[in-house]
């Protein structure tokens, strides 16, 4: 008991800023320090004896009811972030820590939490995803009309004078060199169109917005393995048939500049690309064997790293996440998971 009664007051520290609070087996609060009484408007007197769960909300997430079972359990969770309710009904984020206190036999007797009011950050990552998604919806925008500029404007003109160069041997008589010069022209003119099309068609891919994201992946993972002759695997599992469009764009982009970076930067004559959806997650990986680089290092290996962080902001701007594992030697994995934005339902 003296032993549990010094831990209480070490953890306590009672002019700690964050709230630290213990409470016991039946989750009757049996130590407050000034942090909380800060942080939550309960006074020491009214917090002693108070269960717990009047400073969680009414409908808690799913991960706030399994941290609450853990440490009866005798288990430490992971520090998670979530929601407090104080006592004038203001709701907080928070991050939690919990730890278990033990008799010296090894039975749990107490639980600590750790709890510092992340409200405010919360507020600005979600002002910061804002502005990021306006700025991406603009470059979007932006993206769709050069497409149609390149598509229907330069491209026409193009078309137009390649077909009126193919009609002047037929009007005027030229010589065996001006022929061959009029068809090297029209080859040019040719490679001129189909670089506008490739152009337009990764500025704005029609399949993206006619068919879905699948059809666009297929697509997008064709054409690289044409044009960089690296062997591409495809892989889709089940997902639902209409990804909310903003969710499809972001990994289609996402995948893009991905394959753009092993293209031009990996080396990799293998790629394989992963799209997958498990309980409201959507997830996408991209997988190649090229040299690698050093995640975070100073200098990405052979200048990789282009596009990581617009495909970091992407991800974080629909409150997913992006992972790379990476060394050199051993090829890169691209991990991107976010929530299931379905405008068809969730995949079954």
């Amino acid at each position: 008991m003296a032993e549990r009664s010094a831990l209480r007051l070490a953890a306590l520290a009672y002019d700690y800023g964050d709230a630290v609070i213990i409470r016991d087996f039946k989750d009757r609060i049996i130590a407050w320090n000034r942090g909380a009484q800060k942080m939550y408007g309960y006074s020491e007197e009214e917090a002693l004896g108070m269960n717990i769960r009047r400073l969680i909300p009414k409908t808690p997430p799913v991960r706030e009811r399994e941290l609450i079972r853990l440490p009866s359990q005798g288990r430490n969770p992971e520090p998670i972030e979530t929601m407090r309710r104080t006592k004038d009904g203001r709701i907080l984020e928070v991050l939690a820590t919990f730890t278990v206190l033990c008799e010296e036999n090894g039975s749990p007797v107490e639980i600590v939490s750790t709890e510092r009011d992340i409200t405010k950050q919360k507020l600005a990552e979600r002002e910061l995803r804002r502005l990021h998604t306006r700025v991406v919806s603009a470059q979007e925008t932006e993206r769709r009309r050069l497409a149609r500029e390149l598509h229907d404007g330069v491209g026409q003109i193009l078309s137009g004078v390649k077909f009126r160069l193919e009609s002047l041997p037929g009007k005027i008589a030229l010589s065996g060199g001006d022929k061959e010069k009029v068809l090297e022209l029209g080859g040019f003119l040719d490679n001129a169109i189909s670089e506008i099309r490739r152009v337009s068609k990764n500025l704005m891919p029609s399949e993206l917005e006619d068919l879905g994201l699948e059809p666009a992946l297929r697509t997008l993972c064709r054409e690289f393995k044409s044009q960089a002759g690296v062997q591409v695997t495809l892989r889709i599992g089940r997902i639902p048939k209409v990804v909310a469009p903003e969710l499809a764009l972001a990994l289609f982009r996402i995948a893009q500049e991905a394959l753009n970076n092993i293209g031009k930067h990996s080396g990799a004559d293998m790629v394989s690309v992963d799209l997958s959806c498990k309980k409201r997650e959507i997830a996408l990986r991209v997988r190649d064997n090229g040299v690698g680089f050093i995640p975070g290092g100073g200098r990405p290996l052979n200048g990789r790293g282009i596009g990581l962080g617009s495909m970091r902001e992407r991800a974080e701007s629909l409150g997913g996440g992006i992972e790379f594992r990476s060394a050199p030697g051993v090829g890169t994995t691209l991990e991107v998971h976010t929530p299931l934005l379905s405008a068809g339902g969730y995949a079954r």
